[in-house]
């Protein structure tokens, strides 16, 4: 006596496939999107024939075209940039620059008074950030 069993049809769809697709989409927009490490200020800067980069920990204050500014990520005035400029000095060596990245439509004045700030707490070396130019 020979019993027959019957088959059970499991109705519910297989759910891998799409798992693995999710997963492939997962790790492509992963790999493709854009990590930009930006000033914390939108800023445009001037563009320069012989740009270089820093070699080594520097002070750098970013002036946006409204004319705020940051030193190392912190907003500052210049009220209390002397006061953040000597605390940031302390903390480095003696061979620190400051690197201005003032935007392009920031006023000239802005960047001299922070230049005439630096020189007074005792950072001579000043660059100002430009971009390479991109042949226009």
């Amino acid at each position: 006596m020979a019993l027959k069993r019957e088959k059970k049809i499991d109705d519910r769809p297989d759910l891998t496939p799409m798992i693995d697709v999710v997963f492939q989409l997962l790790i492509f927009f992963m790999v493709t999107a854009v990590f930009a490490v930006t000033p914390g200020l939108d800023i445009k800067l001037p563009e320069a024939e012989e740009a270089q980069a820093p070699e080594k920990e520097n002070l750098f204050i970013v002036v946006d075209q409204d004319g705020n500014m940051k030193l190392n990520h912190q907003s500052v005035t210049f009220a209390n940039l002397k006061d953040k400029l000597q605390e940031k000095r302390t903390l480095l060596d003696n061979t620190t620059m400051i690197i201005i990245q003032g935007d392009e439509r920031a006023t000239h004045g802005q960047i001299v008074q922070i230049m005439d700030i630096a020189r007074q707490v005792g950072v001579v070396d000043q660059i100002i950030a430009t971009e390479p130019n991109r042949g226009k």
